[in-house]
Parts: structure tokens; C-alpha cells; sequence
């Protein structure tokens, strides 16, 4: 019974985080299909041996089907090397060239260590270009996460989100919570440093 009880109060917790996240990230609208300027691929570290992850995998596999669709012919690929020596934008960029997408259009942004950066970095690459909307495609867990930073730095962009990896089907919920969890820690920390 008392673990019934600790369940309740587990659950609770969640859904008040839930609701907390919802009102303070917000979120753009998913694409449906309407043409961008660019596209933004958000990075995920590779595999040891250089390989995708299959996090980087789906996201990448979702660029090149947009891509393909005529959504946006520019392509950003942000991300660093920043769990071992493979960069991010790097094995992306490759991924995306086997899978059909013209290397010219291929922009490899190589220094952003995580999502805010992603988008900052990314947001100078625009500039520079005169590129105005974005379609960012990352995983469906981290959409929100991504979509607040791109609307706190001036970003016109809408969503996409890539597959669930079929490694990943059972734990999603967990990655969902750790997300979560995190965006309420960087809630605190910037709350914090604007009193």
C-alpha cells in the first residue's frame, strides 16, 4: 500500500512538472509541409567508432526525407564533438550526402557544445546568409526544449520530429522525465540569475 501511495505522489510530481514546463518553454507549431529557408539539424553524439547514434540516425533520416520534399534546400548541421573525437555536424553531413542530399547545401556548424548553442550558432549562420524561417528537426522529446531557446533568440521557425528509435521504444517515457527535469533546473538557474 505504501508503495501505491509513493507511486501517487511520484506521478503527481511529474504531472506538476508537466504542467510547470508547458506554461514556461514555449513551443512553435509543427511545419505541415510549408517551405523554409533552412533547415536546422540539431546534433546528438555519434557512436565511439564514428558512427550514428540512433538518436542522430532518426533525426538525420528525417533532414533528408524534408529535404527531399522540397521543404528547404539549405541544411544546418550543428553540433561539436562533445562526448568523444567525432564531431557532430560532421557525421551528419556525411550521412546526409549517402542519403541523396547535394553537399553544397550542407552548412557544418562544428562548435556548438549543446542545444542553446546549436541555435545561437545557427542564428549567425542565417544572419550571415540572409536566410529568415527555420524548420528545426530534432528528436520529439527535446522539440520544446529547442523550440523555447529558438523563440528567446528571435528564431522564425516551426517543427519536425524524427522517428523514436526503435532502441529507445521502452525507456522513451524516462528520457522524457530526464528532459523534463532539466528544462526545470534551467528554468531555476535563469530565474535565478535575473533577480
Amino acid at each position: 500500500m505504501i508503495g501505491l501511495y509513493i507511486l501517487c505522489l511520484i506521478l503527481m510530481c511529474f504531472m506538476v512538472e508537466f504542467m510547470f514546463i508547458r506554461m514556461h518553454f514555449k513551443k512553435a507549431g509543427y511545419n505541415h509541409g510549408l517551405k523554409r529557408d533552412v533547415m536546422i539539424v540539431l546534433g546528438y553524439p555519434a557512436k565511439k567508432d564514428g558512427s550514428m547514434s540512433p538518436i542522430l540516425r532518426e533525426r538525420v533520416n528525417k533532414a533528408a526525407v524534408l529535404y527531399h520534399a522540397g521543404i528547404a534546400e539549405v541544411v544546418i548541421c550543428s553540433g561539436a564533438s562533445v562526448t568523444n573525437n567525432h564531431v557532430e555536424a560532421d557525421v551528419m553531413a556525411r550521412a546526409l550526402v549517402e542519403l541523396g542530399v547535394d553537399g553544397s547545401q550542407i552548412i557544418r556548424e562544428t562548435k556548438a557544445r549543446g542545444t542553446y548553442e546549436n541555435l545561437v550558432k545557427s542564428r549567425e549562420i542565417m544572419h550571415e546568409r540572409g536566410l529568415k524561417k527555420a524548420v528545426i528537426v530534432t528528436s520529439p522529446w527535446h522539440l520544446r526544449k529547442a523550440s523555447s531557446y529558438a523563440f528567446r533568440l528571435g528564431i522564425e521557425h516551426t517543427l519536425e520530429n524524427s522517428k523514436v528509435p526503435k532502441e529507445f521504444i521502452i525507456g522513451v517515457g524516462i528520457i522524457y522525465v530526464y528532459v523534463y527535469i532539466q528544462m526545470f533546473i534551467i528554468y531555476l538557474r535563469f530565474h535565478k540569475v535575473r533577480q
